[in-house]
């Protein structure tokens, strides 16, 4: 069946991604290499999980991004979030979050990327994520709000990963996200290297910043200062005038053949977001590799796919993984092609709510 081909798939190359992280982290303390042999074992087991439910008819992801808080400290230029997501519903509460991550880890849900906003900013929902050792969670930051009890946390908390969000060196940072952001960056990665914390950045992937970001001198850099989780999300155009923003078709069709020479030959995680979809059959949204949480708990296709016919508020996860729309998405998922930026549901947002006939979330 081509549905499990593309299922296992998936689920290899996670598997293969935590095996690499755990070679990494026999450089570290003793506290960092038991945690990651303990996520090895938890990742196979969240896939015979999955799997027992795919064979049920219920179709989970390995993956979750929850959005925590629409709130930011920052004002950065060309923020998704800030434009796509504007309801005014209020966030979800520390114990219904509970019980989503609960329901989540037995459903075989074993990575949640926690964003924002500033995902800081819920501190209280941190705390309950802290709970969940079984799960990891890279939460993504744009690194202002860490300080000494922050790094306390991480330090006792490993399944929890701070992803600092640059967009470059200092000029291309602050210009994007404000003055002295870089400069904070600097400061904080000696702390976190200091602790021997596992962290990560994730760099915004521009046709501009292409060659930098992907250069291995750049990279070099920051593995020096301790990083060693590094995600290249492709740039959006939310903004219709930012479409020169967009990686051109060379960049884009070389993208994933880069990020494996960089796994090869660097001490890091290399991981492209979205990547290259075409090996799992298309789009991954959805529920076929993730989906999307909004901090008042509508479920959505992905982040740059604001529709929704499921609030988490009155309904369960597993009921939500089952809503119409999402397999209405997930049936055309070999259609959905981008034609420009990084999300096929954005290339696509038209026909999306056209034929599927959701309302903005």
């Amino acid at each position: 069946m081509l549905k499990e081909v593309y299922r296992k798939r998936f689920d290899r190359n996670i598997q293969k991604q935590f095996w690499k992280a755990l070679q990494l982290a026999l450089r570290n303390p003793m506290q960092t290499r038991l945690f990651f042999i303990k996520a090895l074992w938890q990742q196979y087991q969240a896939t015979r999980t999955r799997l027992f439910h795919f064979k049920q008819g219920l179709e989970v992801p390995p993956l979750l991004i929850i959005s925590l808080t629409q709130r930011c400290n920052l004002n950065c230029a060309g923020c998704y979030s800030k434009v796509l997501h504007q309801d005014s519903g209020a966030e979800l509460t520390a114990s219904r979050f509970r019980e989503i991550l609960g329901e989540a880890g037995s459903l075989g849900i074993s990575i949640i990327l926690l964003a924002g906003g500033e995902p800081l900013i819920r501190r209280d929902l941190l705390g309950v994520a802290a709970e969940f050792s079984g799960i990891v969670f890279p939460i993504f930051t744009n690194g202002m709000l860490l300080n000494e009890e922050y790094l306390a946390f991480f330090k006792s908390n490993p399944h929890l990963i701070p992803v600092i969000s640059l967009e470059g060196r200092e000029l291309e940072t602050d210009i994007r996200r404000g003055d002295g952001v870089h400069a904070n960056f600097e400061k904080i990665s000696q702390m976190l290297k200091a602790r021997t914390i596992f962290w990560g950045i994730s760099l915004t992937l521009t046709a501009p910043a292409h060659d930098l970001l992907l250069s291995p001198a750049f990279l070099k850099d920051h593995l020096d200062k301790g990083c060693r989780l590094f995600f290249f999300v492709e740039y959006v155009p939310i903004d219709p005038g930012s479409k020169h923003l967009v990686l051109n078709q060379a960049q884009k069709a070389g993208l994933q053949k880069r990020v494996d020479e960089l796994c090869a030959r660097l001490p890091g995680l290399f991981i492209a977001f979205p990547g290259d979809e075409d090996p799992y059959g298309g789009c991954l949204a959805a529920g076929r590799g993730f989906l999307h949480i909004n901090p008042s708990g509508m479920v959505e296709p992905c982040p740059f796919a604001p529709f929704s016919d499921t609030d988490l508020r009155h309904s369960s996860l597993r009921d939500a993984l089952k809503s119409k729309l999402l397999q209405k998405i997930r049936a055309k998922h070999h259609l959905l092609k981008e034609t420009e930026g990084g999300c096929a549901l954005w290339a696509n947002r038209e026909e999306l709510e056209r034929d599927c006939g959701s309302e903005e979330s």
